[in-house]
């Protein structure tokens, strides 16, 4: 999308969800760690490096060691990001649908604009959802070799990559969706990863 398509997009949806706000902070220094310093997108199959993040809410730590174990949605996503606001309601709700399927997200590149907080855009569209946040170092940005916002991974319950997506899953050429696409792997998570 042209620089200048994004820049109209990111206005629309700041008029019309009225999440504006001031710039997030990052996660403080030496708070956020990945067994992965970087390269290029996990592949299916792959592991999931152990990571561990501040969580947005003040609860603690989100540590990826915690949800091994159960098929999970992990997505990687920016405040400012149009596609990311587009979404992550979207997942949320086809996630309702997969009860045995979790979903932990990690906010990053938080400083990059004035346009949304994390937390500014989680309220204004009513989601409460479990976020871990990035430091300034773009420690997990670099460890989970994001090159696109949203990135999206199917995790496995052994913690494996089952697939991933990048940019908004479903998203057609003529800017519509298709649900039926992030319908198509959620399906195919939870059937991978049938109840013990």
């Amino acid at each position: 999308m042209c620089a200048s398509v994004a820049a109209v997009v990111l206005v629309a949806v700041l008029v019309t969800s009225g999440g504006g706000g001031s710039v997030g902070e990052p996660a403080p220094p030496g708070t956020v760690s990945i067994t992965r310093a970087s390269g290029p997108p996990l592949e299916p199959g792959e592991a999931v490096p152990d990571w561990s993040a501040p969580a947005l809410d003040g609860s603690g730590r989100i540590r990826w060691s915690d949800l091994v174990g159960t098929p999970t949605v992990l997505t990687v996503w920016a405040p400012w990001c149009p596609h990311c606001q587009a979404e992550l309601p979207r997942l949320v709700q086809a996630l309702a649908q997969h009860p045995r399927v979790d979903l932990v997200t990690i906010s990053t590149a938080v400083e990059r604009s004035t346009a949304f907080t994390s937390q500014g855009y989680l309220d204004s569209v009513g989601l409460d959802i479990p976020v871990a946040i990035d430091d300034a170092n773009l420690t997990l940005h670099e460890g989970f070799g994001v090159a696109g916002f949203p990135t999206v991974y199917f995790v496995n319950a052994d913690g494996t990559v089952q697939r991933y997506a990048e940019g908004e899953i479903g998203l057609q050429p003529d800017d519509s969706i298709d649900p039926g696409i992030l319908e198509a792997m959620l399906g195919e998570l939870e059937g991978a990863n049938p109840p013990v």
